[in-house]
């Protein structure tokens, strides 16, 4: 057993007992409670509260003459284990050779379709594996990533990514989706085979990216019969632009009201939510709360591809000049918690079309999270957005994923922070990790591993 002691860690990642305990400081600004945590194996044993001031170089009654070995952090600010709960493992790190210098979507569509004829399984292995190391050495336990499946190349995506599950079981829980156009579901040869595929390489939920058509009733319903069949939820892409027209979230959610689709549902981006009529927004989070639909935010990725503007065409069509951008392409974060949706972000893509940078780095989307959607507003919850909120999309919260609690896992992000205003001031701060009973090495790979193959 190991006592790790005077840890100030998130009041949203406690033990509910807990999280009405901040210890005299103003929640509000500084949500926190310092204690001292018993770790034995993989797993903690007990979360108490340090002992007061006066008496802080002794450990908690609860913890005393146990023998065990004792580190004192020193109150530093301590996160569970990250999850990550929407990325593109597939797609990952090709900035290299096909980069997007335009910065649009739809240039991103293009560029990756055509890079997708180098995605061998030896390709996609080498990036996704150099992604993985890169997550484990920032912290990030559980990741669920989206797979092209539409096409050739999912099959190979699908097999890389259960060979990786199975050699990172120990490390990071990997989940897919498999990601295909809704119309896919209207064929019933291609439904089959898209839930013979995912149900073969054991995918987690099915995914698709729906644009307004008029046939989306019916393709959702194809979609969640398909996924009804498989015995899995869905993952999907949703109105990902500033186009207020765009009411693909109001329809999934009539979906599953409809369809009384009984496995979970996570939409992502729903960008356009922000950009409706008050009214009908609000009555949209309405429909999602009464459907059960969880809510993925992409702050990264969405501030990087959307409102781009650019002034009129010469007289020749070439390009205008780049113009400042008024859309950031944030869904409507504040409201849907206040509302009582279960919400979380997520990396997205990383050093890809869609993406130039990241690096799978969960706090990274935190801290950035935190400053883009002024949740800083509500300072006490916004941890939960990759710790709590992802577990519980993932099904892991079940496994104590996203808690520091007895039974959680013994996976901790330690800070050179002591206060949450130190560790949001300076997000690319070190940290140490914390992995069973001692710390654990945190070395991130190479980018010259990537630039010595194609």
């Amino acid at each position: 057993m190991h006592v790790f002691r005077r840890a100030r860690i998130p009041l949203a990642c406690l033990p509910l007992s807990l999280q009405a305990c901040a210890g005299g400081q103003d929640p509000r600004v500084e949500p926190w409670l310092e204690c001292d945590l018993s770790i034995d194996g993989k797993r903690i044993v007990t979360v108490v509260p340090t002992a007061s001031m006066a008496t802080a170089t002794s450990p908690s009654p609860a913890i005393r003459n146990t023998g065990a070995e004792t580190t004192d952090l020193a109150g530093s600010v301590v996160f569970p284990g990250l999850l990550d709960v929407h990325t593109h493992l597939d797609k990952a790190h090709t900035w290299h050779r096909a980069p997007n210098p335009r910065g649009e979507f739809w240039d991103a569509i293009k560029v990756l379709d055509q890079d997708s004829q180098l995605w061998t399984e030896e390709d996609l292995y080498r990036r996704a594996q150099f992604a993985l190391r890169s997550a484990h050495a920032h912290g990030t336990i559980a990741i669920r990533t989206h797979l092209d499946t539409g096409r050739e190349v999912g099959e190979r995506s699908h097999r890389v990514m259960e060979r990786m599950r199975a050699e990172w079981e120990s490390r990071i829980e990997l989940q897919t989706i498999s990601l295909c156009s809704l119309a896919a579901f209207l064929s019933p040869a291609e439904a089959a085979r898209i839930v013979e595929v995912s149900g073969r390489h054991k995918a987690t939920a099915l995914g698709g990216f729906p644009q307004p058509n008029p046939d989306l009733a019916k393709q959702y319903d194809g979609l969640m019969a398909a996924a009804r069949e498989l015995g899995v939820g869905l993952g999907l892409h949703v109105d990902e632009s500033g186009l207020a027209h765009a009411e693909c979230l109001r329809a999934a959610a009539e979906a599953v009201l409809r369809n009384r689709f009984p496995f979970p549902v996570a939409c992502g981006h729903t960008c356009s939510l922000a950009v409706q009529d008050p009214a009908r927004a609000a009555s949209t989070v309405d429909l999602v709360k009464a459907a059960g639909i969880h809510i993925i935010a992409l702050p990264l990725c969405n501030l990087y591809l959307q409102g781009r503007m650019r002034a009129p065409a010469g007289p020749s069509g070439e390009l205008g000049s780049p113009r400042t951008p008024r859309w950031r392409g944030v869904t409507l974060l504040h409201e849907l918690m206040d509302a009582g949706v279960t919400v979380a972000c997520g990396s997205d893509n990383v050093r890809d079309a869609f993406y130039a940078w990241g690096d799978l780095d969960a706090m990274e989307v935190y801290q950035e999270s935190v400053r883009i959607a002024h949740l800083d507003t509500r300072l006490p919850e916004s941890p939960a957005v990759v710790t709590t909120g992802p577990a519980r999309i993932m099904g892991l919260d079940t496994r104590g994923y996203g808690r520091v609690a007895p039974g959680s896992p013994a996976d901790l992000l330690v800070f050179p922070a002591r206060t949450f205003n130190e560790l949001l001031a300076r997000p690319a701060s070190a940290r140490r990790l914390i992995h069973g009973e001692s710390f654990r090495s945190r070395l991130v790979p190479d980018y010259a591993e990537l630039a010595a193959v194609p």
